[in-house]
């Protein structure tokens, strides 16, 4: 009886396709159950056959017909929606005997016995009987064999049984291939149905025989592993410094509260109300950057280990499949981390002091808390580091980059041909029609200092260590004026052809493209403009340059509204052009090297890093019929784009 019931156990959980136990078990409705994979091909080989989709099937037991119920209903997905057998799927959690390791040969002679060897080069368990055996024949007695209860006595919770060299798509077949091409591995059957025309695939015999990739993926992740130690480090300490900064802004403001007790001490508590929601905003957003960095450190530690152990008494075939697969989980899971470094960036707290706080009556506020985000270099750093260890592809970061509208700043009578802003709540523009250039403040739009020209300006930027503006001019002239709250003294620099364009500073350099070259200029030395390199450009009209602080590169446009960049001695990384871009005009690089375009007939590009991918952020702006500029700010969430009399601000999220 008991032989009895183990045979139709044993048929129970079978698989009348591959002959092995059900792997995910689908039932057809005449209730038979196969495993999911072997149904969906044998669904798929029929149609296969016919050459064409077809309105029923049989079943591979009862030859019952199978129709679906939508004929309309992809195949796929008709497939994907056949039922789960929950009743099988509970009875064979139910009888499964928990870690116990059967003997493979004896399993191929359809006997049941446990094991009590390992083999690593063979890759398989035996039992008492099998082992002997297999230390006799003359090939094999070289191989290691170990205790199973040697490795089960281990403590670091690895079960070499769960890197089987089973096939993940035929149950039935072991891997033997690798194909390069799909990164994927394959058993006999995959090569042949799947991988005919892959032009690299390779025999694991062979790719296990050479070495080196293994060596080289976990030195690899052993660098991204102390890199991620840093950036935890790095991050404990930001949160820290914030933390700080937001309990001294407490302080402070208490001890003003204490100041001006009879009004102040019912704003008190309205304000401490405000700064603890900011407070546990911040710690939230600080705290997923944490939880992130944290796992993504643990994930790379269970890495080490188990690929030391199967190192240690796995075989080679286990260790290639391990890190394969860890490969593609690596991948996705870093991808998830950049994505989420991205949305999260740096914070930074201070303290606006409301200006009416002297005149207490009249007060309505004790002030504003802001806290800043900027780009912290630690992420940058670690996203380019894992990018080039385990390329990450840049059209996933860059596909995930759009513009929303955010607001529109109109300043009448004026023609903005550039701008850039040196805070957070002030922008400088370049006035065309009144020949001068104007402070403004971005949440009002009130202009709040101006300097008059007798020349007009064309393109600007800020050294901010020495508070100075250098502004190219229409005509070939080249001014600069100090500036710290209120204008300064002019300085003419250049007064004479060749005309003018883009300007930036970069490492107390100032870059300018001057007719056809990029000349450059070492600042507060007295110096003059000199050739940097020969470039295609043209600046009769407007044109654009900007630095990649990210890679120490110079981006420009050219009179062919080609988008070049190159290095800081001319040497050309890339040079894009396509039919898109109509008549760029001006660009911008943020700290992730990505490069904002913007095009004189109101469209905003952006280009990957590499200049490989391009993609419209905006195909039209609300107001500027003519683009004449764009920028970011401090934080690098919004762009500015400028023309005529508007500036118009988009947010960037990711």
């Amino acid at each position: 009886m008991a032989t009895s019931g183990d045979v139709k156990e044993t048929e129970l959980f079978t698989c009348a396709i591959c002959l092995e136990q059900l792997k995910s078990p689908r039932s057809l409705p005449c209730l038979h159950t196969f495993c999911f994979q072997c149904i969906s091909e044998y669904i798929q080989s029929s149609e296969r056959r016919a050459g064409h989709k077809i309105a029923n099937y049989t079943c591979p037991v009862c030859r019952s017909i199978v129709t679906p119920p939508n004929v309309d209903l992809d195949t796929t997905r008709w497939i994907e929606s056949l039922p789960h057998n929950c009743t099988i799927s509970s009875l064979m959690e139910t009888t499964k005997e928990p870690n116990k390791q059967e003997c493979h040969i004896c399993k191929r002679k359809q006997k049941h016995s446990t094991s009590t060897k390992w083999c690593r080069d063979c890759g398989e368990a035996y039992c008492d009987e099998c082992s002997e055996s297999h230390n006799f024949i003359k090939p094999l007695m070289g191989h290691v064999l170990i205790n199973i209860e040697h490795i089960q006595s281990k403590e670091c919770g690895i079960d070499l049984g769960k890197f089987s060299d089973a096939c993940p798509v035929h149950s039935s077949k072991v891997v033997e291939a690798y194909c390069f091409d799909h990164q994927k591995l394959c058993c006999v059957l995959c090569v042949t149905l799947q991988h005919r025309k892959c032009e690299d695939v390779q025999s694991i015999e062979d790719i296990t025989s050479k070495t080196g990739e293994n060596d080289t993926f976990e030195a690899n992740l052993t660098k991204i592993q102390a890199a991620t130690e840093q950036l935890l480090q790095e991050q404990n300490k930001e949160k820290v410094v914030v933390n700080k900064s937001l309990s001294s802004i407490e302080n402070d403001v208490i001890d003003l509260v204490n100041i001006a007790k009879n009004k102040l001490d019912s704003l008190l508590v309205v304000f401490l109300k405000e700064l603890k929601m900011i407070e546990e905003n911040t710690e939230s957003k600080l705290n997923s950057k944490l939880d992130l960095v944290e796992k993504l450190l643990n994930r790379i530690n269970d890495f080490v280990r188990t690929t030391t152990f199967i190192r240690s008494y796995g075989s080679k075939t286990q260790l290639f499949i391990h890190i394969q697969n860890s490969k593609q989980d690596f991948n996705s899971e870093i991808e998830k981390a950049i994505m989420l470094l991205w949305q999260t960036t740096g914070l930074e707290a201070s303290f606006l002091i409301e200006n009416t706080l002297q005149n207490v009556m009249e007060m309505k506020s004790l002030g504003e808390v802001h806290v800043t985000e900027k780009c912290s270099k630690s992420d940058i750093k670690y996203e380019g580091l894992v990018s080039d260890y385990f390329r990450v592809p840049t059209s996933k970061m860059f596909d995930s980059v759009h513009l929303k509208r955010k607001k529109t700043v109109t300043l009448y009578g004026h023609v903005l041909t550039g701008g850039m802003c040196i805070s957070d709540q002030t922008m400088v523009l370049c006035s065309h029609t009144l020949h001068k250039i104007i402070v403004v403040e971005i949440s009002t739009g009130n202009i709040i200092a101006e300097c008059v020209f007798s020349k007009n300006p064309k393109r600007l930027t800020y050294d901010t260590k020495n508070k100075t503006f250098y502004i190219s001019f229409y005509g070939g002239f080249f001014y600069n004026v100090s500036f710290d709250q209120s204008f300064g003294k002019q300085t003419n620099i250049k007064k004479q052809s060749p005309y003018n364009g883009g300007v930036c500073i970069h490492d107390n350099h100032l870059y300018m493209v001057v007719g056809c070259e990029i000349m450059k200029m070492k600042l507060n030395q007295g110096g003059l403009l000199t050739t940097a390199f020969s470039a295609s450009t043209d600046c009769t009209e407007l044109n654009g340059l900007a630095i990649d602080f990210k890679s120490e590169r110079l981006i420009h446009t050219t009179k062919d509204s080609h988008i070049v960049c190159s290095s800081l001695d001319g040497k050309k990384c890339f040079d894009y052009k396509d039919d898109q871009m109509k008549n760029v005009t001006s660009v911008t690089v943020n700290s992730r090297g990505l490069i904002f375009a913007g095009d004189e007939t109101g469209i905003v590009h952006m280009l990957s890093d590499d200049g490989k991918h391009r993609k419209t952020l905006l195909d039209k702006c609300e107001k500027i019929n003519r683009l004449c500029d764009i920028w970011l700010d401090k934080s690098e969430k919004t762009l500015f784009i400028c023309g005529k009399d508007y500036v118009e601000l988009y947010d960037i999220s990711f």
